[in-house]
């Protein structure tokens, strides 16, 4: 799992691999103290970190936390959703008007929704085949479709721009 952590000052990137931490990619080796449900503490290179829970966010893809009194916010992304995110499907999609893209080559077999209709998060749009397998391609956000740029029975290519919504 990749976390993305936000400091009122800087930024920084963290990916737990077995008994390492990388941190803006390079390995820092860590140990790991004390651990229970709201709070751990662990020694990275030679300094003890304490860090405490304040709050999840929606899915537990957001934390905010204490780190040795500093408040830091984390987001949680996997590689599907960093993939996601790089298509203009997920997060980041989410803040922009929204181009909903194909995530990959299909073929689109059914469109759940029409210009005009209002959508929430997660909702499906469309549903498209893909190396055989039936996909859901769905909303990273709510907002109105605003245009429908394909139709079933149509071939669409990675990275095409499927739907759009505002």
């Amino acid at each position: 799992m990749k976390y993305q952590i936000q400091f009122p000052d800087k930024s920084l990137s963290a990916e737990k691999k077995e008994a390492t931490i990388m941190i803006n990619n390079q390995k820092v080796n860590f140990e790991l103290i004390t651990k229970t449900t709201d709070s751990l503490s662990l020694i990275i290179g030679n300094k003890l970190f304490k860090i405490d829970l304040i709050s999840k966010g929606e899915g537990g893809k957001s934390i905010k936390a204490s780190i040795n009194g500093k408040v830091a916010e984390f987001s949680l992304k996997s590689d599907l959703d960093e993939l996601l995110e790089k298509m203009g499907g997920g997060a980041a999609g989410a803040k922009a008007a929204q181009k909903i893209k194909a995530p990959m080559p299909g073929l689109v077999v059914k469109l759940l929704v029409q210009a005009g209709d209002s959508v929430e998060k997660g909702q499906v749009l469309l549903n498209f085949e893909a190396m055989k397998m039936e996909n859901q391609l769905k909303s990273s956000g709510q907002g109105l479709v605003k245009s429908i740029l394909v139709q079933p029975g149509d071939k669409i290519e990675k990275g095409q721009i499927l739907i759009e919504l505002e």
